[in-house]
């Protein structure tokens, strides 16, 4: 479903871009057509175009943006999951080595999600004398 999303959204937005490009041709060379039918043509050109580009790039940008939002939110589930799962795991005691290793992601990641984590459960931590920093969670 999602590389259908994807390729609807790439479709989407080269369509409408390409529209748009030829609005701004049409536009440009507005004031170089002769006659009053080549300026009529033009004119419905610049309308065709708006009328097709514009709803085929607001529509391909709000498939890219539901397609953001969806993967954040399976990223916060799969966080907090593991988040949960190390503190059952551990006692409540967790290392953001651990944690980046677990939940797949970066130190600096992990360290600011222990540290909101750690703000919002009011929990404590201490420095190994190697540097590492566990969280002590009390549960």
């Amino acid at each position: 479903m999602n590389l259908i999303k994807k390729i609807s959204a790439g479709l989407l937005f080269s369509f409408g871009f390409f529209c748009l490009m030829l609005v701004a041709v049409e536009t440009l060379t507005y004031n170089q057509k002769q006659t009053q039918q080549e300026q009529t043509e033009s004119v419905n050109g610049i309308f065709g175009g708006l009328a097709f580009g514009v709803p085929a790039v607001a529509y391909g940008g709000w498939l890219v943006w539901g397609m953001r939002q969806q993967h954040q939110k399976l990223l916060s589930d799969r966080l907090q999951s593991t988040f949960y799962r190390l503190l059952e795991e551990n006692n409540g005691k967790i290392s953001v080595l651990s944690f980046a290793k677990q939940a797949e992601i970066n130190g600096d990641e992990a360290k600011r999600y222990l540290d909101a984590k750690a703000k919002e459960f009011n929990a404590t931590f201490d420095i190994n004398p190697q540097g590492g920093i566990y969280y002590y969670f009390h549960i």
